[in-house]
């Protein structure tokens, strides 16, 4: 079974990034560094808008992913093996970890040999591909602990449960709200804690695939949901940054609605593209190869395009992250269709493709 709806949404989260990024340059306390960084102006116009946008994706973009690779990873078990995953894994993530690394790092010269940037992630997944399967093989000496976390999946509310385990992962991963994390080979920063638990219940959530069909019938009251638990969320966050005498309470209220906020959006966001996208489509197929490559090239032209703009114009915020993100989408679509997609590059992110 071919599960075009997740696929879809593993592509839509990756090309998140872009939006995100190009977002960075105007959210207050992230943009006016980045900024002066860049192009040594000192003015850099923020914007409530853009900064809402950006701890929306925030919230939920990088838990959907490490929960959809965790699926995935289990999917190719099941079908080929665990040895098939480690191949398909050790071509898939550590050779453009690795190939991006150097890019990066000796190429466009943006840091230490050592620096991952914005590939931590595939740093975290190899790492979490190993223990996954370690843990396999032991979870054999306690069939009961599988049983037991399969009840869960039973059902969409059961589902909710997992806010349980995910709140200490969260105040782990994500103390003040964002990623823990560190982008230097070594030690995976904290958010790897919270990164890996959700990598689990992908893993869990195929094993337990009956479950979304469920999803896909109540997206519609879960997505709602999450929006309401995010403005919740987004009112806790305001009031911890101004501190006060409660804010210590706020803080832990905090933790407690961003867990269940991200559980939310992302259980309505695979019930909601199981539901819509069960058939295969010829653009969405693309852009689900493409996505990969736009991901792993799309910093270094975000960082060049939003650095053009604040260097020679003063458009609105808004627009300005509008013409990044056409731009930046428009480049690397470009080079991936010409120099990628039916090239040994894209035989290593996606596979043989053949000419339309």
């Amino acid at each position: 079974m071919r599960y075009h709806g997740l696929d879809g949404l593993r592509a839509f989260a990756m090309l998140m990034g872009v939006v995100l990024h190009a977002s960075m340059f105007y959210v207050e306390g992230i943009g006016t560094e980045l900024g002066y960084e860049l192009t040594g102006r000192i003015l850099i116009p923020t914007s409530e808008t853009l900064g809402l946008i950006f701890t929306f994706i925030h919230v939920w973009r990088m838990p959907l992913f490490l929960l959809l690779a965790g699926f995935f990873a289990r999917l190719i078990v099941q079908r080929r093996g665990t040895a098939n995953l480690l191949r398909n894994r050790f071509v898939r993530i550590v050779i453009p970890l690795v190939g991006g690394m150097l890019v990066y790092n000796l190429i466009f010269q943006f840091g230490g040999i050592n620096k991952l940037h914005h590939l931590w992630f595939l740093y975290d997944l190899v790492w979490m591909y190993i223990l996954v399967i370690c843990m396999k093989y032991v979870s054999r000496i306690w069939p009961s602990i599988t049983i037991k976390i399969d009840w869960i999946f039973g059902s969409p509310a059961r589902l909710l449960w997992l806010v349980i385990p995910l709140v200490p992962a969260t105040i782990i991963g994500r103390p003040m709200f964002f990623n823990v994390i560190h982008d230097e080979l070594g030690p995976s920063g904290p958010f790897f804690i919270l990164g890996f638990t959700y990598f689990l219940i992908g893993w869990f959530l195929h094993r337990n695939s009956q479950v979304l069909p469920m999803l896909a019938s109540k997206w519609k009251l879960y997505f709602p949901l999450g929006i309401v638990s995010f403005c919740v969320y987004m009112i806790a966050l305001i009031l911890v940054f101004e501190g006060g005498r409660d804010a210590g309470l706020i803080w832990a209220f905090g933790m407690v609605i961003a867990s269940v906020t991200t559980l939310l959006l992302i259980m309505g966001f695979i019930g909601g593209s199981q539901a819509l996208f069960q058939k295969s489509n010829i653009w969405i197929r693309y852009f689900v190869d493409a996505s990969y490559w736009i991901y792993l090239l799309h910093l270094v032209v975000v960082f060049a395009v939003g650095a053009a703009i604040l260097r020679n114009t003063f458009l609105d915020p808004i627009i300005a992250v509008l013409v990044n993100i056409v731009v930046t989408t428009f480049i690397c679509t470009a080079t991936y269709h010409v120099l990628v997609r039916y090239t040994p590059i894209g035989w290593v992110l996606h596979g043989r493709r053949k000419h339309l």
